[in-house]
């Protein structure tokens, strides 16, 4: 089964020898790998240009104008020719049988849309977590939902289904991955979770969820929203609340940076009727307050009330 490896590349000239060598380190054989250069301003690309002659025949360079990161991702969707697409950020790593395992797991699950992999994270304070993906029965919309299903790089993804879902939306600036497997999800993915810690992944300080906070609680919120009104046309029985309370806990997170979008989303979204249960974001005593006083007099208390709760 051939697997292509795209790795968008914007400004990472230090980086992205890294990336693909990890992809060139691969032990599934049937490879390719495209590096879609997107307009950069750093000398990515005559970084590019050297690694395709150190792995000819092996390295495909695109380049292109800039248009951000899902134009770029596109790009190589457009080029590939593989099955399975492995979806590899520029700063990101592989270790050598992450390919070849998740393959294995397509085949022995009936090759399903999308592979949820498992990662190894190198903070910016130099610490690692593992965040592992359990396997067995689990609400893959709620996961959607709460943001579960981990991040780009360690997912295998069915070239097909990435298509027939629209591939990625150009200009949407976070929750990228979010958004594309909700419209997989829509489509009716099958997803599989990968225990299988075969992923590094590099945060960067300056990731567009670091340097945009308010607008990334928005997007994030806003993505939230159309997940939550699609589980309710679907009028299947489920109960709503939880997924309402992640809406409510992403507003409260979203207050701090921009109170007047984040009183405009909860006017917006929140059902009159709503009451917030305990939470990582909301604690007893905030949803107290939010029963006494309702959401913007709570959170002006929780503002003067900062460190005592939340």
């Amino acid at each position: 089964m051939r697997v292509s490896v795209v790795i968008p590349c914007y400004n990472v000239a230090d980086l992205v020898g890294r990336s693909v060598a990890s992809a060139m380190a691969q032990t599934h054989a049937d490879l390719e790998v495209i590096a879609v250069d997107d307009g950069s301003t750093d000398g990515t690309l005559a970084m590019l240009r050297t690694l395709e002659q150190r792995y000819p025949g092996r390295l495909t360079v695109v380049a292109r104008t800039n248009a951000g990161a899902c134009a770029a991702r596109n790009a190589g969707l457009e080029r590939g020719t593989g099955t399975y697409i492995e979806f590899l950020d520029a700063d990101d790593a592989l270790m050598p049988e992450k390919i070849a395992h998740q393959v294995r797991l397509t085949e022995a699950n009936d090759r399903p849309e999308l592979i949820i992999g498992s990662g190894r994270v190198h903070t910016l304070g130099g610490r690692t977590t593992d965040e592992v993906q359990r396997t067995g029965r689990r609400d893959p919309w709620f996961e959607l939902m709460r943001h579960g299903l981990g991040r780009t790089s360690q997912h295998l993804w069915k070239r097909s289904a990435v298509v027939a879902a629209g591939g990625w939306q150009v200009g949407l600036r976070s929750s990228q991955e979010y958004d594309l497997m909700f419209r997989m999800m829509q489509g009716g993915a099958r997803l599989v979770y990968d225990d299988a810690v075969l992923t590094d992944v590099y945060q960067r300080p300056d990731s567009i969820s670091r340097t945009d906070l308010a607008g990334n609680w928005v997007r994030n919120t806003e993505l939230r929203a159309r997940i939550l009104a699609h589980l309710a046309a679907l009028n299947d029985g489920r109960d709503l609340r939880p997924y309402q309370q992640v809406v409510f806990d992403c507003i409260r997170v979203l207050h701090p940076y921009s109170p007047a979008e984040a009183h405009r989303l909860h006017e917006q979204l929140i059902p009159a009727d709503f009451k917030p249960m305990p939470s990582p974001t909301s604690s007893k005593g905030y949803i107290l307050a939010h029963r006494l006083l309702g959401f913007r007099r709570a959170e002006r208390l929780r503002a003067l009330m900062q460190g005592r709760w939340s």
